[in-house]
């Protein structure tokens, strides 16, 4: 009998740790918890000799019929599975779709030509249009053939700005806490709440009037993951 629990017990935390390899690796540290308290459970369970011999030394009720102990460890397993799935739909979003983990490998550059200004957030860049020094959150691409502007990922609007420091500025929130910034535009072809698609045009360079005026018709991107810049040109290239 303490063989059938044991392959139970067993049983359920091989169906889990099965549904457990598709999920998030934000749960393994649960995991590697749940798996280190079963086996101590497991272990402390099969080394009594009295949970042996109350398995094989069923107990006679009065009325002559056999009682069968309850496996208080099955339960104690089932508990630890079902906290696990309440934790995982915590982790769903507003709409009920699981959080993925965003590949930021597959953003498409939002505009083909030369890189003039990398990211420097940790060093100031001199800005002569406003005679300032100032740390550079992004990088600066000068165009090529084109001065459309694409989103880099699939987003919804977030915002629409225009002002003397950045000209017309496009973000993108893409979900995941990632946004992407599009700034130093002359026009922007979509409007806060706008859901758009990866390479969509989004906006248009030209002459504007900002604090990188000086540099020519370009265009300022930002890659922002929770709420800090980050380089972009770790996931992108420009050629």
């Amino acid at each position: 009998m303490k063989n059938n629990r044991f392959a139970r017990a067993k049983s359920k935390m091989k169906d889990f740790f099965i549904r457990l390899k598709h999920k998030d690796t934000s749960f393994l540290i649960i995991a590697l918890c749940i798996m280190l308290l079963a086996t101590a459970v497991v272990w402390r369970y099969t080394s009594n000799p009295e949970n042996g011999q109350s398995d094989l030394a069923e107990n006679n009720a009065p009325n002559g019929d056999v009682q069968v102990h309850e496996d208080p460890y099955e339960d104690y397993v089932q508990d630890i599975i079902d906290e696990f799935q309440n934790a995982e739909k915590d982790n769903e979003d507003d709409d009920g779709v699981k959080t993925q983990q965003m590949d930021l490998k597959s953003m498409k550059v939002p505009l083909a030509g030369e890189l003039i200004r990398e990211f420097t957030i940790d060093d100031l860049v001199y800005y002569e249009a406003i005679g300032e020094w100032r740390v550079h959150k992004g990088i600066d691409i000068k165009p090529k053939d084109t001065l459309l502007i694409e989103s880099a990922l699939k987003g919804k609007v977030e915002a629409v700005n225009n002002s003397e420091i950045t000209a017309t500025e496009i973000i993108i929130d893409h979900g995941n806490n990632v946004k992407t910034l599009y700034s130093n535009l002359v026009s922007a072809n979509v409007k806060a709440g706008d859901t758009v698609e990866k390479g969509q045009v989004i906006g248009n360079l030209g002459k504007t009037v900002s604090i990188e005026a000086t540099d020519g018709a370009h265009l300022h991107f930002e890659v922002i993951v929770d709420g800090q810049q980050i380089n972009p040109l770790d996931y992108i290239t420009i050629e």
